[in-house]
């Protein structure tokens, strides 16, 4: 029999951390041997249900390893930032929700990419599908993702099937929205209290000939930015010199206020200013909430226009 590993990228978030663990069990209901492998740090979110709502979460080291022969990601489009052990030979199905050409990299691969607001939206609608049902825990951390990367419902990227996803296990589980407030505020407490490895862990690099750092943190409040913008300053700056970058951004995004507060380099203001049409001062800009993931195509687009 086949050995298949479900992952997500190293330091994953809670999307990426619930559709590990509940797509894996899920083929092992229809008798798959698959295991869900989380690698690296939870992100905060994560944190919160470890540790207020006691979910185990296992975790390993990234460590190359062939214990497995079949790969399917989750929440993911390329092999960039995912575990060493992940080989695109070996991925047999891809399930993601941005925008992309996943097919390029995993031609072999059963492809499932879906703009929607959560990849967690996409497991529950496998879970409806197949008349069966999550774990207790496992949906509890998709609830939470689903709400976590729609941004309360705020996003432009929220559609439908995210809303009805989450009202699927409210209804089934009896969750609540006070759950998802709680999330929020714990994550923000956990970002303010290091927000240099906040930005560390949830790093994404873009571009090839000239890598650009890309950065992003979820708060409820506006206490973050206004109490530690010189530290997300510093932060970024000490991050994008670390890892070699040419210039980096941060996008801060405040859900009491709905809003996405950009931080950038000298470098990354005028390229930023006209993939999003907006305007700095002081190298940070204010607009109405938007995605890093939205970001990154607007920005890509911008430069190969101008190349």
């Amino acid at each position: 029999m086949n050995k298949i590993l479900v992952t997500a990228k190293i330091n994953p978030d809670l999307d990426g951390t619930s559709c590990t663990l509940a797509y894996s069990d899920l083929l092992k209901q229809f008798g798959k041997d698959a295991d869900g492998l989380i690698t690296g740090s939870p992100q905060s979110e994560v944190k919160f249900f470890i540790e207020k709502r006691h979910i185990q979460i296992p975790t390993r080291s990234d460590e190359v390893s062939n214990e497995w022969n079949q790969i399917i990601l989750v929440d993911a489009s390329s092999t960039k930032g995912m575990p060493k052990t992940v080989k695109a030979a070996k991925v047999i199905e891809l399930i993601d929700h941005r925008p992309g050409e996943p097919e390029k990299e995993f031609p072999q691969a059963k492809i499932q990419n879906e703009l929607v607001g959560a990849a967690a939206t996409l497991i529950v609608e496998k879970f409806i599908q197949a008349n069966k049902k999550p774990q207790i825990d496992h949906a509890k951390l998709l609830y939470g993702a689903i709400y976590h990367n729609s941004l309360n419902f705020i996003a432009t990227n929220t559609s439908q099937r995210d809303k009805d996803a989450a009202k699927y296990l409210e209804t089934n589980y009896g969750f609540s929205e006070e759950i998802i407030r709680e999330m929020f505020n714990y994550a923000t407490h956990e970002i303010e209290n290091d927000i240099k490895k906040a930005l560390k862990d949830d790093a994404k690099e873009i571009g090839n000939d000239m890598k650009i750092g890309a950065y992003q943190i979820i708060v409820w409040g506006r206490e973050v930015v206004t109490n530690s913008k010189s530290i997300i300053e510093s932060s970024v700056n000490e991050l994008t010199t670390e890892l070699g970058l040419k210039w980096s951004f941060v996008n801060v995004i405040e859900l009491e206020s709905k809003q996405s507060h950009i931080f950038t380099h000298p470098k990354g203001e005028e390229i930023l200013s006209k993939a999003l049409n907006s305007k700095f001062k002081n190298n940070w800009s204010t607009l109405p909430a938007i995605l890093r993931k939205q970001i990154i195509p607007k920005v890509t687009s911008y430069i190969s226009s101008q190349n």
